[in-house]
């Protein structure tokens, strides 16, 4: 038995014209593959070499931000160092006066209780200081 190649309803007709629709939908979406596939390559082609790119300058980035950072602490040291001499030098200077107000006879003048006073508060300042720099770190 042969089967018949025309249909018997409208809706076999339907089905028929709706199968050889999507038939050409497929052959088309196909072709439109084959004409966007270069157009792919090319635009993820493109972003890599954006990533690339992109990779390269956070890197520069990231070299000239050390150069910088190491460059700005090894200053901060020497500010720091050079600090620390001079309040030294402030202490011990300070502790000379202060030694040599101690050695001088009970009955000290008005200026020696003066200059101890202020050396008192000269170190008691230096001190101070000191710790405010030493917790700014």
């Amino acid at each position: 038995m042969s089967e018949r190649k025309d249909p018997r309803t409208t809706r076999e007709a339907l089905i028929i014209e709706a199968l050889g629709d999507i038939g050409e939908l497929i052959n088309r979406i196909e072709m439109l593959q084959v004409l966007t596939a270069p157009f792919l390559a090319e635009l993820e082609k493109t972003q890599m070499d954006t990533i690339a790119v992109i990779e390269k300058h956070a890197s520069n980035q990231q070299s000239e931000f050390s150069v910088f950072t190491e460059q700005e602490g090894r200053a901060f040291e020497q500010k720091l160092q050079a600090s620390m001499e001079k309040a030294a030098k402030h202490l011990e200077n300070a502790g000379r006066r202060m030694a040599s107000e101690l050695e001088r006879p009970p009955g000290l003048s008005l200026w020696a209780h003066i200059s101890i006073a202020l050396a008192i508060a000269g170190l008691t300042s230096v001190d101070e200081h000191l710790r405010n720099l030493g917790n700014s770190q």
